[in-house]
């Protein structure tokens, strides 16, 4: 191979394995230096799996840093988390009247934390608006967890009956 048809060939892999999770998580393929082909070399750094959602001694579950560009307003970085609960806490705080705005980012696809940006008009703290949030959150989530247990049991419930019934009726 030339020498820059060799370059074309580790550029088009890297990035088709770039878009990969078995690459991202297991393998990085780089090019060797000493022969300029692809040589897959394990990440001796990669995290344990339970890293991933075990705080560890040291570490908060959410942390507030008061913002003092704009007045009534708080960052709060979570730990452990993901875009799930970020974005519902997001939506849940929006549908409040007073807050102002409410955006979150997760600085890094490879750490599992976000920031959570949350502006109040002054009549509540950012604090208590997040509170109300994750306690109206905490309450929707179990009502629908009651309701899909509901559901579910009675659905199996007919479709036992059914079963039972068109056995007994063909006797």
């Amino acid at each position: 191979m030339s020498d820059l048809s060799s370059r074309r060939y580790i550029v088009n892999n890297y990035a088709h394995l770039r878009y990969s999770r078995y690459a991202q998580h297991v393998n990085m393929i780089l090019p060797s230096p000493e022969h300029g082909l692809l040589q897959p070399v394990t990440d001796t750094n990669m995290r344990d799996s339970f890293e991933l959602f075990l705080l560890g001694d040291e570490e908060k579950k959410v942390t507030e840093a008061i913002d003092t560009r704009i007045p009534s307003t708080s960052i709060f970085t979570f730990n452990k988390e993901d875009h799930t609960l970020g974005n519902m806490i997001r939506g849940r705080l929006v549908t409040n009247q007073r807050v102002v705005f409410a955006g979150y980012k997760v600085p890094h696809p490879l750490f599992p934390t976000f920031e959570l940006r949350v502006g109040t008009d002054g009549s509540i703290t950012p604090r208590a608006a997040v509170l109300q949030a994750c306690r109206d959150l905490v309450t929707d989530l179990s009502t629908l967890s009651r309701e899909f247990t509901k559901e579910y049991e009675l659905r199996k419930m007919v479709s036992e009956g059914a079963n039972g019934s068109g056995q007994n009726g063909s006797l």
